[in-house]
């Protein structure tokens, strides 16, 4: 990722990265909203979210569905919905594939699970929404991306203008 995206990052995030990520979508304001970070950090920490959600907009209204309950309400849904049980299962098994193929065979620690590390559940509509912003593959993701709506922000959450007029950042633009 360049410096900028990673500035840009770091300020949606509130803190410093802790591994070298990509931005795996961005807004219609050329932000990033979802980073793809590796299944083991810098210092060897398992990190199980393979898609990572920056986009401030998105974390609080997502944030708002899951203390609702939305958790709740989709994990019964996936026990009524055969259909949508497929759906996600299949996306679980692609998503341990793929973290398979990327993972280092001499990582310390190594990860599991599925999407945000859940084996039996969906955990976190945060990990599912990034998933489904860069791949296009999960069914949960989609459901909150319908919950919530688009990318419908009328302001960039950072300030790019004030970004290259600090001089701490000057010299990356």
């Amino acid at each position: 990722m360049d410096n900028k995206d990673s500035k840009i990052v770091e300020i949606q995030i509130g803190r410093n990265l802790r591994s070298d990520v990509s931005v795996s979508c961005k807004c219609h304001f050329n932000l990033p909203v979802s980073i793809k970070v590796p299944p083991n950090l810098d210092d060897g920490t398992p990190f199980p979210t393979t898609y990572w959600l920056t986009c401030p907009m998105y974390n609080k209204k997502i944030g708002t569905l899951e203390s609702h309950g939305m958790i709740n309400e989709l994990d019964n849904e996936l026990m009524k919905n055969f259909d949508l049980k497929k759906e996600w299962q299949s996306r679980q098994d692609s998503y341990k594939d793929e973290r398979d193929t990327i993972q280092e065979p001499e990582a310390k620690y190594k990860s599991s699970g599925g999407v945000g590390g859940a084996t039996e559940s969906i955990k976190c509509l945060h990990s599912h929404t990034a998933d489904e912003l860069s791949t296009g593959l999960n069914p949960i993701g989609k459901i909150v991306l319908e919950s919530v709506g688009y990318f419908n922000c009328e302001q960039p959450c950072v300030d790019i203008a004030e970004m290259k007029n600090n001089p701490e950042w000057k010299m990356i633009w």
